[in-house]
């Protein structure tokens, strides 16, 4: 996450985009980064002709089996058709993540930077630790 924050951006991206997609949580990490241009498009930068992204760190963020496993899940859905696991392991998964983009120095980053589930109506404002429309 330093790396990301210290990191010298092409001045067309304009904002880093953490989106949690929801089989994350059980087949790998759930967060990736996009890199946005102020047309909120993703922006690359091409090395000889070649598509690549504008960061040191991978998209991907993490490389881990999981973060907890399917079995789990399965379990307590199978006790209650009512329980939103998904819910819960996201608001737990931006807490963290925002505290340690803080701890990073992340509230001193130049550009916007954001973590939402996917294709969510709001997403969390890391520089400012606020919830915002999108």
């Amino acid at each position: 996450m330093k790396a990301l924050i210290e990191y010298s951006y092409p001045k067309e991206v304009v904002s880093l985009e953490f989106e949690i997609f929801a089989d994350g949580f059980t087949q790998g990490f759930p967060v990736r980064n996009f890199f946005m241009d102020s047309n909120n498009s993703e922006h690359f930068v091409y090395v000889n002709g070649k598509a690549q992204y504008p960061s040191p760190v991978k998209p991907e963020l993490l490389e881990i089996e999981y973060v907890y496993p399917y079995e789990l899940e399965e379990k307590y859905i199978n006790e209650d058709e009512d329980f939103d696991p998904w819910s819960i392991a996201i608001d737990e998964l931006i807490q963290w993540f925002s505290k340690c983009w803080r701890e990073m120095g992340g509230e001193s980053f130049k550009l916007n930077a954001n973590i939402a589930p996917h294709d969510n109506d709001q997403a969390y404002n890391l520089t400012e630790s606020k919830w915002e429309e999108r």
